[in-house]
């Protein structure tokens, strides 16, 4: 209610008749939001007034904020979590719903060829997505291309400068790792029962965040951004991009996308280094065919058609 009527005051008794709960518990609640690192401000006979929000999900702010978007049926919050994307394989065991989990905080979590991916509290989004599209099974390395865009689209939306994507599942801004995420599958000999997408996003970290290797490899929106990301602004756009994406992955073929895909894209006219199925080598990545695999010239002049490597660049 603090957020909703931000930046108004609101007296304790008028919360206290929409909530239908006592006044002594309106301030118990203030108090405990004040030691959690919410900045309110209270005056005697004006109420409560938000100025500044902790750098923590409330799933009182996510779930109003999220009532329009159409794709989940359920969102879970937690302030700490082991993996977002091992909590929603377990939720999957006799569960029907698409739904999203958001933590502050992953303590394993992973990346793709399962790395280890930093998630520190507070400072990132840190969230799986569980759909239900019914498509066949050679239709999941497109989902990933449609949800690529859909990231870089919300991630431009807060940054200064030219986000980028890296086929398949990377996001860049200047040469440097903003967002990864990894999509697995459940399904059975029918196609597609499920399709987890965990994604993280480096959304408020400073430049002294990221030691060692990640100081010269990662970075974060904030970095390319007058201000710290509003986290609940940035989720929701976030979210309405990824459902605009889904809905074009559902109706529409890649070649929708392709040449959009292939703007946006990062890896072109330059050395890299493939791995697929435990074979490197270096080439140029030439194309992006109809079916989204990345068509790679190697040193040998040998033509090479990926479905998913790991690119060094």
């Amino acid at each position: 209610m603090l957020y909703q009527y931000e930046p108004e005051y609101i007296s304790g008794q008028f919360i206290a008749e929409q909530l239908s709960i006592s006044r002594t518990a309106v301030k118990k609640v203030i108090d405990q939001l004040k030691t959690e690192g919410c900045q309110i401000d209270s005056i005697n006979h004006k109420g409560h007034r938000l100025i500044q929000l902790p750098d923590k999900w409330y799933s009182g702010i996510v779930l109003p904020t999220l009532q329009s978007q159409k794709l989940f049926d359920h969102i879970e919050v937690f302030e700490n979590i082991d993996s977002t994307q091992l909590h929603a394989k377990q939720k999957l065991v006799g569960n029907n719903d698409s739904f999203l989990i958001l933590s502050d905080e992953q303590t394993k979590g992973k990346g793709r060829f399962n790395r280890p991916w930093s998630s520190i509290k507070g400072k990132g989004l840190w969230m799986s997505l569980v759909l239900r599209p019914n498509v066949p099974f050679d239709m999941i390395t497109k989902f990933n291309l449609f949800m690529a865009l859909g990231i870089r689209d919300a991630i431009q939306t807060f940054s200064k400068e030219t986000v980028c994507v890296k086929w398949p599942n990377d996001i860049y801004i200047n040469q440097r790792k903003v967002c990864g995420f990894l999509t697995e599958m459940v399904a059975n000999s029918d196609g597609i029962e499920a399709v987890i997408c965990g994604i993280g996003i480096n959304m408020n970290q400073t430049a002294k965040d990221f030691s060692g290797e990640l100081a010269e490899k990662a970075t974060s929106i904030r970095i390319h951004n007058n201000d710290k990301v509003d986290r609940y602004a940035f989720l929701k756009t976030l979210l309405q991009h990824i459902e605009y994406r889904y809905a074009q992955f559902l109706n529409e073929p890649f070649s929708a996308i392709r040449e959009e895909y292939i703007a946006a894209s990062n890896i072109w006219h330059k050395q890299l280094k493939f791995t697929e199925n435990g074979i490197q080598f270096k080439g140029e990545a030439m194309d992006i065919d109809q079916n989204g695999f990345l068509i790679v010239r190697d040193e040998h002049n040998q033509q090479h058609q990926l479905m998913s490597a790991d690119i060094e660049i």
